[in-house]
């Protein structure tokens, strides 16, 4: 049998690295096969129902962001998880808008399926999470976080801490929902503290308006 044909090698720890390249290329390629340029990228709450403010907020937003994207000459693509909540909102709104609806998703124990407003060709399922961030971040132009967990929350300082060290390109991050995030995490006290500096908060624009939001990364994108 051919080793590539044997999947008690594939699936074993010798045939890992074969794993994690397969990831790396699967993703490459459905991005070039489809000519996405740019990303925008969304995440937030698997766990926000859709009758909620931020559900509504993030859907809108990511229709604004699709039609403008559309009469871009690169190819945009809204990109999320591919899950529930904030992501099912922003696929939703780029489904609605015209515009590519990209998922990266992950296998996890819950919230398994992804959500309906994922184009068919532009869905692939990660089993490694530093590879799903590496894409997130690779092509993203920018990228907007709405309130969430600990999921959320990995993603967010993970972009975070590669723009902050200059590993990814310099690109527009909204917090949406300025009450929680100041809640959440005291800012300030990174800064009093010397943990970062008063510059590492440029990264970083709070807003709690879809059409403030808009304008704000349209000028930046």
């Amino acid at each position: 049998m051919l080793s590539f044909n044997n999947l008690n090698f594939i699936n074993s720890e010798h045939g890992r690295p074969v794993r994690i390249m397969s990831e790396f290329l699967a993703s490459k390629a459905m991005l070039e096969n489809n000519k996405i340029n740019k990303t925008i990228v969304m995440f937030g709450s698997a766990r926000i129902s859709r009758e909620n403010k931020y559900y509504k907020a993030a859907s809108e937003l990511a229709y604004k962001l699709g039609k403008w994207a559309s009469g871009q000459p690169e190819k945009y693509a809204i990109c999320t998880g591919g899950g529930p909540g904030i992501m099912e909102a922003g696929n939703k709104g780029a489904k609605e808008s015209g515009a590519p609806s990209l998922a990266f998703c992950i296998e996890l124990p819950f919230e398994q399926d992804t959500n309906p407003y994922v184009d068919e060709n532009l869905e692939i399922e990660f089993h490694y999470f530093f590879l799903r961030k590496f894409w997130f971040l690779a092509k993203s132009s920018a990228i907007i976080v709405f309130p969430g967990g600990w999921g959320t929350l990995d993603e967010t300082f993970e972009a975070l801490t590669m723009l902050q060290n200059k590993k990814t390109n310099k690109v527009p991050l909204v917090l949406f929902g300025t009450q929680f995030w100041k809640k959440l995490i005291n800012w300030q006290m990174l800064i009093d503290e010397g943990m970062i500096d008063q510059k590492d908060m440029d990264f970083i624009y709070f807003s709690d308006n879809v059409d403030d939001s808009f304008e704000h990364l349209k000028g930046k994108l």
